[in-house]
């Protein structure tokens, strides 16, 4: 990598609203399969009960395969060029560019804590941008920038390196204390 860009991936963990999410997702899974097991008990020939088990799990499978990469998030961090990139990872396999957007083009760029959601909750904001693996994540960071006539806040997980850069693609928008700086870990 070179020495003016750094990358890295931020992994969401399971708990809160995710943790939610997946057991609701494996819970309609196996809702869906009883239902349509008992259904087929009921109805089905008796000949054919097996070629409907079968159609069943394929079907399950199917629903696993296509609608579980929704909620294994990551999300891949890119600072070149005084760019950055975020990208969305749908289940290791899909892939969208959530935001593109010059360092340059922040109108400030900050450590997320208390006094930080004192300030932004007062603010008129448009759109955010949510890429953190936690919300007791010790590295969060925020970014304000304007795009159309509207406030949009991004909201992600830092490294050391991202700092520096960051601190040095935009520095007049740059607002950390040293003590979270020094605890970021590379």
């Amino acid at each position: 990598m070179f020495e003016n860009s750094c990358e890295y991936i931020i992994k969401q963990k399971n708990e809160g609203a995710v943790l939610f999410k997946k057991i609701g997702l494996a819970s309609s899974y196996a809702a869906v399969a009883v239902l349509l097991s008992i259904l087929n008990l009921a109805f089905a020939p008796e000949e054919l009960m097996l070629l409907f088990f079968a159609i069943i799990a394929i079907i399950i499978g199917v629903a696993v395969f296509v609608s579980w990469r929704f909620v294994c998030i990551e999300y891949e961090v890119m600072i070149s060029g005084g760019e950055l990139t975020i990208t969305t990872i749908y289940g290791k396999s899909f892939s969208k560019t959530m935001l593109t957007k010059s360092i340059n083009a922040f109108s400030e760029i900050g450590e997320y804590d208390e006094s930080s959601y004192g300030e932004i909750s007062k603010l008129s904001i448009q759109k955010d941008y949510v890429c953190i693996s936690s919300l007791s994540a010790p590295t969060i960071y925020y970014g304000i920038f304007e795009e159309e006539n509207e406030r949009h806040i991004l909201y992600f997980d830092v490294t050391e390196k991202a700092v520096s850069l960051l601190k040095k693609s935009n520095s007049s928008a740059f607002r950390a204390s040293e003590r979270r700086m020094s605890g970021i870990n590379k």
